[in-house]
Parts: structure tokens; C-alpha cells; sequence
């Protein structure tokens, strides 16, 4: 992901934290939508907590990331592999 890419995800993330904030105030309290709003709105800091970790990184750093996911998502022997390699 890019920066440029980045920054879309990290403001569309506070869009729908922002929506969610403002549709919490209008659902009681008690309620099971309350609840679950909640924990949408924990579910969306922490996406946009590990967004911010990549604006930290260097470009490299980011490309790394990359191929590790990429690899991990191959078959599971191929995942089995890189994951002992990456133990050792």
C-alpha cells in the first residue's frame, strides 16, 4: 500500500468511526446495536492504530510487509515453510 493509498484508508477509517459516533448517541444505551456499534468503533481504532504504524515505516519496510503477506496467503506448505523460516 502506498502512502497516497494510505491516507485514504486512515481517512475513511475516521469517517465511519465519526458516522458510528454519531449514530451510538442516537441508539439506547441498553441496547444490543449499542453494543455492537461499541465494539465496531474498538475494531476500527485498532485498524486505524495499525494504519498509523505503516505512515512510521519506511517505503522498504512497507514492500517487505508485502511479500511476507504475499507469501502467507500462497498454499499452507508454502506458509508452513516461510513461518519456520522465519522462527530460525
Amino acid at each position: 500500500m502506498n502512502r497516497r493509498e494510505l491516507l485514504t484508508e486512515i481517512d475513511a477509517t475516521l469517517d465511519r468511526l465519526i458516522e458510528n459516533a454519531a449514530a451510538l448517541q442516537d441508539v439506547p444505551s441498553d441496547s444490543h446495536l449499542a453494543e455492537a456499534l461499541q465494539k465496531t468503533q474498538e475494531s476500527l481504532l485498532a485498524h486505524l492504530l495499525h494504519l498509523d504504524t505503516f505512515l512510521d515505516q519506511s517505503p522498504q519496510s512497507c514492500q517487505d510487509k508485502r511479500a511476507l503477506l504475499s507469501a502467507l496467503s500462497r498454499a499452507p506448505t508454502a506458509r508452513r515453510k516461510l513461518s519456520q523460516k522465519l522462527s530460525h
